[in-house]
């Protein structure tokens, strides 16, 4: 298919021939190669500058180049295109240019968001340090001021110079500790921001996968989990975290052997990824028998119907090597984040809820509320 051709298509060239001949030919294939040389110098003056470009100026005249090559067969030096003869032009070179440029931007643009997404995570994860940190110095202010006061009320003088010059000297370790430590806190955003490391949940983390049930691993999972923490602060979009553990699984190994409950690790992760299908959850493998699952903008009250929707998946399991009647289960303990807290006190609760299921009798899913310590 000729140039023309591919901008206007068969039957709209074969209508200008009809109608107005050689002419009308002409003059569509000459606003095509206008068009695009248009295209091409608004993509030179309008381009993203990338990383390892020292002379954006440089893309820009580049540009012009390849401009005035498909305008009239120019020569492009930089590409050691020679100046056409027979006015033809070197179309797979102007397609490669546009292409390869377009790749390096969109992988340019996208390196930058991971990036300071990291930054903002960092800086969110400072924040929520500092009401913690300023709570302890309070509490050593104030156990300093009692001192003094008890000396005041039952001590000599002595007694109360000495109390006052240990308080003096205590508060002022703990202001210099937490102005050391908020300095070294900006020292590593500040350093954070200029050289713009890698994003905490780099691409290739997010992308790990365990081998045997191909969810996402416990590196991915550990990752996720603590950058949730920090989006749920700032924005207070709920959050659920569901821990589920095969019920009996050491009886399926011991029994039929480690293929079979190979094969069931297999199937739970099917299970799991045909149950939690929205590309903005995470599912992995937790470690051995256990996998966790984090639904963004998911309330504990609307995760029970999805957990329930994963269980009759994993009624419908086969345990290879087992009799026709053995069938798998599992157990679910799920909770809801909350602004204050950790990624120890949410696997906490959401574990204390999952021994609650295991209690009553497995198959079955309970729910820690948020305030349960």
């Amino acid at each position: 298919m000729g140039f023309v051709q591919k901008f206007i298509g068969d039957a709209k060239l074969d209508t200008a021939h009809s109608e107005n001949g050689n002419d009308r030919h002409t003059d569509l294939a000459d606003g095509a190669l206008d068009t695009l040389g248009c295209i091409i110098r608004t993509m030179g003056s309008a381009s993203f500058p990338l990383a390892n470009e020292a002379d954006p100026s440089a893309f820009a005249a580049q540009c012009d180049d390849f401009a005035c090559h498909v305008e009239n067969g120019a020569a492009v030096p930089s590409a050691n295109i020679g100046q056409s003869a027979d006015g033809g032009r070197e179309w797979s070179q102007v397609r490669r240019f546009f292409i390869d440029r377009r790749q390096n931007e969109k992988e340019f643009v996208t390196n930058r968001l991971e990036d300071y997404r990291g930054f903002v995570d960092d800086l969110v994860s400072g924040l929520r340090q500092i009401g913690p940190r300023n709570q302890e110095t309070e509490q050593s202010v104030r156990e300093s001021l009692d001192t003094i006061e008890h000396a005041i009320v039952t001590g000599a003088l002595p007694e109360i110079k000495a109390a006052l010059d240990q308080s003096i000297e205590t508060v002022s370790e703990t202001f210099a500790q937490q102005k050391q430590d908020y300095e070294d806190q900006i020292n590593d955003l500040n350093d954070r921001m200029s050289n713009l490391r890698q994003d905490l949940v780099t691409v290739q983390e997010e992308m790990k996968r365990d081998n045997l049930t191909e969810v996402f691993n416990r590196g991915a999972f550990d990752k996720a989990i603590a950058q949730c923490l920090n989006t749920q602060f700032i924005l207070n979009q709920p959050v659920t975290l569901v821990l589920i553990d095969i019920d009996h699984f050491k009886t399926i190994n011991d029994s039929w052997g480690h293929a079979a409950g190979d094969q069931v690790l297999r199937s739970i992760g099917e299970c799991l990824e045909r149950s939690f299908i929205r590309k903005r959850d995470l599912v992995a493998r937790y470690g051995g028998d256990e996998f966790a699952v984090i639904l963004n903008d998911t309330t504990g009250r609307h995760s029970k119907p999805l957990i329930d929707r994963f269980f009759q998946h994993v009624e419908s399991i086969v345990v290879p090597y087992a009799p026709p009647d053995a069938h798998v289960s599992c157990s679910a303990g799920y909770t809801e984040i909350t602004p204050s807290d950790t990624v120890e006190s949410l696997l906490v609760r959401a574990d204390k809820a999952l021994y609650r299921a295991k209690a009553a009798g497995r198959q079955c899913a309970r729910y820690s509320p948020p305030e349960e310590e």
